[in-house]
């Protein structure tokens, strides 16, 4: 019997919480540049993840896209995943979350190191960077119409 509730239980166990996740709805929806350059955006999941595809547009053309992914793995932490075009993978950790900001890093990865979101009353300002604020890049976005 005990051994059956042990089994019945450890599905439970295994399931990441997103409560950590749930922080971060207030970036769900579309945001873009004031100049129309880029757009991101991002949906939560049943699960409680979000997901979320960005776009850079140059001449009229895509010049860049990437799906991202912010989720609870199985060991708790908090992970937003960036899967760019034509690249592989990279995966960075909150080190820093509050009601309307977040900050991910990620010491081996080569560039970006960093990656933080806030939002600054209706707009979303986001910054990327070496893990010391070296090569910054700083972005603001607006709710999409």
């Amino acid at each position: 019997m005990k051994m059956l509730l042990a089994l019945i239980g450890l599905p439970l166990l295994l399931q990441p919480d997103l409560t950590q996740a749930a922080e971060l709805d207030w970036l769900v929806g579309c945001w873009e540049t004031p100049d129309g350059s880029a757009r991101e955006v991002w949906v939560k999941e049943p699960d409680g993840s979000l997901i979320g595809f960005g776009v850079a547009i140059a001449d009229g053309m895509v010049a860049f896209h990437e799906v991202l992914r912010v989720e609870v793995p199985s060991d708790g932490s908090l992970t937003y995943t960036a899967y760019p075009a034509g690249q592989l993978p990279a995966t960075f950790v909150a080190k820093k979350l509050s009601s309307e900001s977040i900050v991910f890093v990620n010491p081996a990865h080569d560039y970006p190191q960093k990656i933080s979101y806030w939002l600054d009353g209706t707009t979303l300002l986001a910054t990327i960077s070496g893990l010391n604020g070296e090569n910054l890049q700083s972005f603001n976005k607006r709710r999409c119409n």
